[in-house]
């Protein structure tokens, strides 16, 4: 073969190897999706995505079913962060869309306890918290809560046993301090069903005197 025929093949062969693939169905793609999964996400958008907890705004971007289920799954068991920063992204925007008028706010993610994070890799909730304050411009503050017991998963419990589960499951962080705790909280995670994750979170957090702000989460069921 020709050297420069050669250098050719394995310059081409090297541009496939680098080239991302779409986190869902494993084809070339510019980014974590291509176009045709990315527009099937799309469809799990919610047109309303504001709804009052508790006396507190929970924006939730999509519906957790179909791609939007899909995708999350990904980012959750099977190692994709970049699944977490576009749809961390997407959060934001929608955040930018309908609460623009706050910057001082400090965006809290849910915590793994440490033996689940070290198991998977990462935190979905810290890493869709990071492009969430990377487009909105919100100050993140990671490790201000921590995950005290390692709870059974909620998604084969009973409503009335997922509150039970995560009850008394967090305490404030180290690194939560007096300048942190004069500043509202927007609680970030990936999934709300129940809400009893985020009702244990946002109680230890008011049991401090913290103010919870709202909540953000990428799908809701």
């Amino acid at each position: 073969m020709d050297v420069e025929v050669k250098n050719m093949f394995l310059e081409t062969l090297w541009q496939m190897i680098l080239r991302p693939r779409c986190s869902m169905c494993e084809r070339f793609a510019a980014g974590a999706f291509c176009l045709d999964c990315h527009h099937q996400l799309e469809s799990c958008r919610l047109s309303t995505p504001i709804i009052w907890v508790d006396h507190k705004p929970l924006l939730a971007w999509g519906r957790y079913q179909g791609p939007l289920k899909q995708a999350l799954a990904h980012l959750k068991y099977d190692r994709r962060p970049q699944v977490g920063q576009f749809l961390g992204q997407k959060l934001g925007v929608a955040w930018l869309d309908v609460k623009s008028d706050r910057r001082d706010l400090v965006v809290v993610p849910i915590p793994l306890h440490h033996q689940r994070e070290r198991a998977r890799g990462y935190n979905q909730s810290a890493l869709l918290a990071e492009s969430f304050c990377h487009v909105t411009g919100l100050a993140l503050a990671i490790n201000r809560l921590v995950r005290v017991r390692d709870t059974a998963a909620q998604f084969s419990l009973s409503p009335r046993e997922r509150f039970t589960n995560v009850a008394q499951a967090f305490r404030l962080g180290a690194y939560f301090n007096s300048s942190v705790c004069r500043k509202s909280v927007v609680l970030v995670d990936d999934i709300y069903t129940t809400g009893a994750t985020i009702h244990s979170a946002a109680e230890t957090l008011s049991q401090a005197g913290i103010q919870i702000y709202g909540i953000a989460v990428v799908a809701k069921a």
